[in-house]
């Protein structure tokens, strides 16, 4: 693995988890304020909640980074699935089952992106494609973050 590889896990693990144990504060955030730590103090009903007037709620952003994740680790694995990128801004609300599943979704996702970058040489292609998934999902959590804190979930 090359040290850009070795980066990029490190940021993956900070987005979805918050710093490494042990350090003080991240790359660009403070301990507990990994995506899947701040989820985990919604709601359903909160994660229900549009994040703006006539915008998707969280629990729709929450899909959205699912998918991002799994077809950018699936396009480095060389195994390309193409979603229905409509899907995920269908969702209105969510049951506190459904919110549970799409937390765990999510993890999911984050742990699989991180398994390939582990296992797999990435050439520039892939280290493009890596980069530019990282930085739409910081994009999204940083906002679901600020959101979290909005209704109060921090």
């Amino acid at each position: 693995m090359n040290s850009v590889q070795a980066h990029l896990i490190l940021l993956l693990h900070e987005l979805a988890h918050g710093p490494e144990v042990g350090a003080g504060y991240g790359q660009f955030s403070e301990p507990g304020a990994g995506l899947l730590p701040v989820l985990a103090n919604l709601s359903a009903r909160e994660a229900s909640v549009p994040v703006a007037a006539g915008r998707p709620p969280v629990a729709a952003f929450v899909a959205h980074l699912t998918q991002l994740l799994t077809f950018a680790a699936g396009e480095a694995d060389g195994n390309v699935t193409f979603p229905d990128l409509s899907a995920p801004w269908a969702v209105t609300g969510v049951t506190d089952a459904q919110w549970r599943a799409e937390r765990e979704a999510l993890a999911a996702a984050f742990a699989q992106a991180r398994a390939v970058l582990t296992r797999r040489e990435l050439d520039a292609d892939g280290v493009n494609g890596a980069l530019s998934a990282l930085v739409h999902a910081a994009t999204h959590a940083g906002a679901l973050r600020f959101h979290a804190a909005n209704v109060g979930a921090r």
